[in-house]
């Protein structure tokens, strides 16, 4: 038995399979440790009738099936041999290390920790034992006695002794580190299912762009569409904007979890039925979903931002029950008296120059940083108060946080690596008099942090579309077109208007779009078209365009969201329009672009770009006018629906903004008859947004500046 379980740690690189008996209980374990599991199981059952019942042959045939149970997800065939076990040699180690990974497996985490002292007390003459307690202390937080445990493993470390450290690493915000100590070790043992998945999902966490496709696609190859991998395979796929695939792999997930062998990766899932265009869906979850919002709080945040997307009618209940139970969590708590602690008022304005928080964890090209920049690079030298941006997500290769390094008026403070208190603190001791929040419940998100309080003064501003729900932030920051005089939209926010539009879109010199001169347009027939995300495709948007495309003989859409080789999605997609009047026979898809400027040469495709509803654009917007294409779009209700409605009238193109459904279609219309107006009125297009004062980012800046001064007061 002993050599068996050795063999279960030895490094698969260093086993020699040939060189052990056939039908051996050392070949069956080598088998295992390869992971060849199919292979091992029938040499398990093939030599039953030779381990005499009772004998230790037979309870060490018993530790392998049960081990490759484990393996394979059988979870409840393995109770079943673990059930034999305890009647073979109740207490024996090997079953108390079996007995405990098989709670591990089913995230049985409280009945972990409440094992009595009696199940370790051996644990430094086992290491497989030892090893499982080190991820059951991993698993449950306990991050002292985890390490201590894993530096007792036994030297030279073995592969779970390594996986262990990573675990360790990634725990305490060092993903980086632990994906660099376990990328290597795929050379060596390229069986390993397990390894291969933890690698897989550190390199999504700390956002080691180059490496992602080539570990998903040698995971798959070496294991296929196993469960282990699947949840991450979802995630690469909505990276790589393939929200059919991305169904697809949540959906085979979630057969699995209906077995019981494994856990669906619900927010991943979610995002996929989103992404596809399906965001209204989202009100039909399963009751216990709006019931426990702190039984998953990824998958609660997550359906915040998708409820908001939509306009729900759920919004306000599920933000305020979410908010209102984690309130009273003790992580929360431990979040608010987080060190150092808060002034009761804000201090007095005009003694100094503001200290100003600028909150975020997009500092990729993602739109939000590519505002900022706009909006430092406009200003600097003229600002009257001190700047910081904080970012609170590390993204690795793909980060673009050096180039706000490379102001000299601003600070940049990274904050990434640190967790829960760790992070309120070192914001804290920022001593911002302001913390802008540019993430709300987007990805990222530290809305744990506001909830807990930053600075004396919190905005939420740029980064979300909705209120943030929290009473601790104090105000949600737009314009007179966001929050009309009438404004029914809910919100726990007092309103703050700015005299003017509440962005600006001057692009600074270093952004591939102040490169990109404005296109010729298309010819012959119309064509209008859209680059928003396919989750703002709501089945609305696409009856209204199929009326405008019937009205309108010739005419095309144009659309630009998911990649050009995701069939899934366009099958879905095409399927729907069909359903709605919209003949798919008649939309031209265009592919996705490897850079910002190949992007937005795209608008050469487009005459008049038409903004979906309720969700619609803002930067899409933008850069539609940018390009020479005026945008024709739906005044709503909400921030949501009123965001090209903001941007329109802040570049003077008020008539463009519709307020029935008619009317849009109807302006539509009106312009097939001036069809060589638009085509040779593009560069007046783009002319009109510079001399605008949506062009002026400097103006954008004293008015922001004026508005965090009075908040102070």
């Amino acid at each position: 038995m002993a050599t068996c379980l050795k063999l279960l740690l030895a490094w698969p690189d260093a086993i020699d399979l040939a060189a052990l008996p056939l039908h051996s209980l050392e070949r069956i374990a080598a088998l295992v440790r390869l992971n060849q599991l199919r292979l091992a199981e029938t040499e398990l059952l093939a030599g039953a009738a030779r381990f005499e019942h009772g004998s230790d042959a037979h309870g060490s045939a018993l530790v392998l099936l049960a081990q490759v149970r484990l393996l394979q997800g059988a979870l409840p065939a393995c109770g079943v041999v673990l059930q034999q076990l305890e009647r073979f040699k109740a207490g024996w180690w090997p079953l108390r290390w079996l007995q405990a990974q098989l709670l591990l497996q089913r995230g049985e985490l409280a009945r972990l920790a409440a094992l009595p002292p009696s199940h370790w007390h051996d644990e430094q003459q086992h290491p497989l034992l030892q090893t499982v307690h080190a991820a059951e202390r991993l698993a449950n937080h306990d991050l002292e006695q985890a390490k201590w445990l894993i530096g007792s493993l036994p030297q030279p470390a073995a592969l779970e002794s390594l996986r262990l450290q990573a675990g360790l690493l990634h725990a305490t915000g060092r993903s980086k580190q632990a994906f660099e100590l376990l990328h290597p070790l795929l050379q060596r043992a390229p069986q390993q299912l397990l390894l291969h998945a933890q690698v897989f999902e550190l390199v999504l966490v700390a956002r080691q762009i180059p490496h992602v496709v080539p570990i998903a696609r040698q995971a798959l190859l070496s294991h296929g569409e196993h469960p282990e991998l699947l949840n991450n395979v979802t995630a690469v796929k909505l990276y790589q904007r393939q929200p059919g695939y991305a169904r697809r792999c949540a959906l085979v997930l979630q057969t699995w979890a209906s077995l019981g062998s494994h856990r669906a990766g619900m927010p991943n899932q979610i995002c996929a039925y989103e992404q596809c265009g399906h965001a209204d869906w989202l009100d039909h979850l399963h009751p216990a979903i709006w019931r426990q919002p702190l039984a998953n709080q990824e998958l609660s945040g997550n359906l915040v931002l998708h409820l908001a997307s939509t306009q729900s009618a759920r919004y306000a209940d599920h933000l305020t029950a979410l908010v209102s139970a984690r309130a009273r969590t003790p992580q929360q708590e431990a979040l608010r008296l987080a060190p150092p602690l808060l002034p009761s008022q804000p201090r007095k304005a005009g003694s100094r120059p503001l200290r100003i928080a600028w909150v975020s964890a997009d500092f990729t090209p993602h739109p939000v940083s590519r505002f900022l920049q706009h909006f430092f690079a406009a200003s600097q030298g003229r600002r009257q108060h001190q700047h910081m941006v904080v970012s609170l997500l590390n993204h690795g290769t793909h980060s673009n946080l050096a180039t706000f390094e490379a102001m000299p008026d601003l600070d940049v403070i990274d904050v990434a690596g640190l967790q829960g208190p760790e992070k309120v603190s070192a914001i804290r001791s920022l001593q911002a008099d302001v913390a802008i929040d540019l993430c709300g419940w987007t990805g990222g998100h530290f809305s744990q942090g506001f909830q807990a309080r930053l600075a004396p003064v919190q905005v939420n501003y740029l980064g979300y579309f909705a209120s943030s729900g929290l009473s601790e932030m104090d105000y949600w920051l737009g314009d007179h077109q966001f929050f009309p005089d009438e404004c029914s939209e809910w919100h726990t926010e007092q309103l703050w208007r700015l005299p003017r539009p509440f962005i600006a879109w001057q692009p600074a010199a270093r952004l591939p779009e102040s490169q990109v001169d404005v296109p010729e347009g298309p010819t012959g027939p119309i064509r209008f078209g859209s680059f928003n995300n396919n989750r703002k495709l709501s089945d609305r948007t696409l009856a209204l365009w199929g009326q405008i495309l019937e009205r309108v003989p010739g005419s095309r859409l144009v659309l630009k969201a998911n990649a050009g080789d995701d069939q899934p999605t366009q099958a879905l997609l095409a399927r729907r329009m069909r359903r709605l009047g919209l003949d798919p026979e008649r939309v031209e898809w265009l592919p996705l672009t490897p850079t910002c400027e190949e992007h937005l040469m795209q608008y050469r495709h487009v005459d008049v770009a038409l903004d979906p509803v309720p969700n619609g654009g803002c930067t899409t917007t933008l850069e539609a006018l940018w390009m020479g294409c005026p945008v024709i779009t739906l005044a709503g209700t909400h921030y949501v629906s009123r965001m090209s409605t903001a941007v329109m009238h802040g570049a003077e193109r008020s008539s463009w903004v519709c307020s029935t459904e008619s009317a849009y279609v109807d302006l539509a219309l009106e312009q097939t008859s001036k069809l060589d107006q638009l085509r040779n009125g593009r560069e007046r297009t783009r002319f009109q947004l510079i001399s605008s004062r949506l062009g002026d980012a400097f103006d954008l800046m004293q008015n922001l500046e004026a508005a965090f001064g009075q908040m102070v007061i």
